[in-house]
């Protein structure tokens, strides 16, 4: 078998939209295609210029590194036609390519005898990065398989997906709202958008400065330098001018404060040991 077919694709949807197709290395090294449909296989391959379109998962060879790469809603469709077309999958390996999902959502063919992994693409650096987890076997196969396209591969604890979803989405979904928040708060005060926006960028990136020095070290609860009566005024000032505000900056501020103070508290009591 040629090494041009070692990686068998199983898609669904629209190619274009697969983050297979942002990766060129990549497609060089797919052989088989399998799709819902046969032309549906056959629109990848012309879509990603590379690969063969195939009829059946059981015309692909056992030997071949299996990547499932479909939206999350297609997958658990894909992953039954895998076991009804081959219903032992020992000794196969297969890799879920997802920004969402992991290798339990392939424990099905797990239970039949494959080794399941997961990779997900990174999207932060100028370089190809990838996060991959799952059975070693599967990972040390999917590690190669990347390496050679000249990706970095960042290998995380099996299960260890949802940690780094978290951290995309606190530093995306959670962090915009609280930027909305705090360029309001400058414009009820009086100051431009423009300026208040330019305020936030730089209030924002000096905060990213010390954290990429001292981490949270330098952070500080507002209790600490703030009396109750000068905090309980600014809310009340804020309240009255604009509710919703005063209720998100009350919120995040006990959120922050309980959540600094937790992960703070191994720290103190190692310290006291």
């Amino acid at each position: 078998m040629k090494e041009s077919m070692s990686l068998a694709l199983l898609t669904a949807g629209s190619i274009t939209h697969s983050p297979v197709s942002r990766f060129p290395e990549i497609v060089k090294l797919i052989g088989p295609v399998k799709a819902p449909t046969y032309r549906e296989a056959s629109r990848a391959v012309n879509a990603l210029k590379g690969g063969v379109a195939v009829r059946s998962v059981a015309d692909i060879p056992a030997a071949t590194l299996f990547l499932v790469c479909a939206p999350k809603r297609r997958v658990p469709h894909l992953v039954r036609d895998m076991i009804d077309a081959v219903p032992d999958w020992r000794g196969r390996d297969v890799v879920l390519c997802s920004d969402s999902l992991d290798s339990r959502d392939l424990d099905t063919l797990a239970r039949r005898g494959a080794r399941t992994a997961s990779v997900i693409p990174l999207d932060w650096f100028d370089k190809p990065h990838f996060l991959v987890e799952g059975d070693p076997r599967a990972v040390q196969r999917t590690r190669k398989m990347l390496e050679s396209t000249r990706g970095r591969v960042l290998e995380i604890e099996t299960r260890g997906t949802p940690y780094y979803t978290a951290a995309a989405d606190l530093a995306s979904l959670i962090l915009l709202p609280l930027l909305e928040a705090a360029t309001a708060s400058l414009r009820d005060a009086g100051i431009p958008h423009p300026l208040a926006h330019k305020m936030v960028d730089r209030m924002v990136a000096r905060s990213l400065r010390n954290f990429g020095k001292s981490g949270s070290k330098t952070w500080r609860p507002p209790i600490a330098h703030t009396t109750h009566a000068r905090l309980d005024r600014q809310l009340e000032d804020a309240r009255g001018h604009n509710n919703r505000l005063s209720d998100y900056y009350r919120d995040s501020l006990d959120a922050a404060v309980r959540y600094m103070a937790a992960s703070r508290e191994p720290l103190k009591r190692a310290a006291n040991a």
